[in-house]
């Protein structure tokens, strides 16, 4: 079984890539070169978290925050968040899980420390979306995820598109622990450069769309704990034999493909369009499509 999200590509892209793959040919050859091409997600960075309402799939980013990823590798591997719940969730906003933490709980898990930003590396394949974007100097990809960047800081960093994840603190840079939350309504990009962000959905973002919400009075806790979404169990995809696991394809963003499609978002030459908006792209409105197979 093969499932799939909708992105510009067209439906022949994804059935000629299916076919790849039950061929045992590599996504990443065979296509035209204005198309965008695949990658298979590390299965050491590759999460399938499963709730009751259904599976998410995450990407992690240890480049950008290694030693946040490695808690929750590790917290994973220990099924620390098996059983847990969702129970903090601001419709529109986020929704937040783990052991409560967050909400001053006690907790044995070491603190981490802020991994807010990374010093930019001239070996970052960075593709840019936006110069000038509201929250950041330049806005790109690197490897799939969405990043802010200031030259004149030599910084670069994670950003608070739908679907990316990060770990919650409290007032203290430094307080991350094991509360985790998903940006599951408009880009909160003012919390960039705030956050230890470490993660993002790849496929399932309408799995967490579902879950219960919190009193918005209430800062979206939810207090009644019967109420809330559970999570089933989490899995790292490297400890899953591997005739057992799923396989993860997203779009290759430092592809030729992948460029062409920005140009085409950017100028919007369709006939739909009898007033032509700005050359102006978001970096959280650029659709990235996924595969998830057996």
């Amino acid at each position: 079984m093969i499932k799939y999200r909708p992105d510009p590509l067209s439906a022949a892209r994804f059935i000629t890539l299916a076919l790849c793959l039950a061929a045992g040919f590599t996504p990443l050859t065979g296509f035209a070169a204005k198309d965008p091409v695949w990658r298979e997600v590390d299965p050491d960075n590759l999460v399938f978290m499963e709730l009751y309402e259904g599976l998410v799939t995450i990407e992690l980013n240890p480049l950008f925050a290694p030693k946040t990823v490695e808690q929750f590798r590790k917290l994973v591997q220990e099924k620390f968040y098996d059983g847990l719940s969702f129970y903090r969730v601001v419709d529109g906003f986020v929704a937040q899980g783990g052991d409560g933490s967050d909400l001053g709980e006690l907790s044995n898990v070491p603190l981490i420390d802020a991994e807010f930003e990374v010093e930019w590396s001239e070996d970052f394949s960075f593709t840019l979306v936006q110069e000038a974007d509201l929250f950041a100097p330049e806005t790109g990809f690197i490897d799939g995820f969405a990043v802010g960047r200031d030259p004149s800081e030599n910084s670069a960093w994670l950003t608070h598109c739908p679907g990316a994840m990060a770990m919650a603190r409290n007032d203290s840079p430094n307080s991350s622990r094991t509360d985790f939350y998903f940006v599951i309504g408009q880009a909160p990009r003012y919390l960039d450069r705030n956050l230890n962000v470490f993660g993002r959905i790849i496929d399932g973002l309408e799995v967490i769309q579902k879950i219960q919400r919190g009193d918005s009075n209430d800062n979206g806790v939810i207090q009644d704990e019967t109420r809330s979404s559970r999570i089933r169990q989490v899995r790292l995809a490297s400890d899953i034999a591997r005739d057992e696991r799923l396989s993860a394809y997203v779009i290759d963003t430092n592809s030729k493909g992948f460029k062409s499609l920005l140009k085409g978002r950017r100028n919007r030459n369709q006939k739909f369009f009898h007033h032509r908006p700005p050359r102006v792209l978001d970096i959280c409105q650029v659709p990235l499509g996924s595969l998830v197979t057996k």
